[in-house]
């Protein structure tokens, strides 16, 4: 259980470094935390079925096509949670590119 905690601290905190990219704002290291738990929950439980469905195109593009889906993903949290918010598109993009990494790092700590 403390590591679950430590892991999502970690991720809050990750994506609060994140926000000093420009265009990119969170008011405070709680919406940061709560951007990390839904962040979380969308990767576990949706994701997979999106990439089950576009599978096809995953294949085509090499795998590129899940840097679309975390982009896709990261500014649907941003339209539902309205204290992170994405004004730059290009930089949100960077932003789900090392979002992603963090994200694949914190998981096999």
């Amino acid at each position: 259980m403390i590591k679950l905690i430590i892991k999502w601290l970690i991720f809050a905190g990750v994506i609060l470094a994140v926000c000093y990219l420009p265009g990119i704002h969170i008011t405070s290291f709680v919406y940061a935390m709560l951007v990390a738990a839904v962040l979380t929950l969308v990767n576990v439980f949706i994701k997979p079925i999106i990439k089950l469905v576009t599978f096809p195109i995953n294949m085509f593009t090499f795998g590129l096509f899940n840097l679309i889906i975390n982009f896709a993903i990261l500014y649907a949290i941003s339209y539902f949670i309205p204290e992170f918010s994405l004004t730059n598109p290009l930089t949100a993009f960077y932003a789900s590119l090392v979002i992603a990494i963090a994200y694949a790092v914190i998981k096999e700590i």
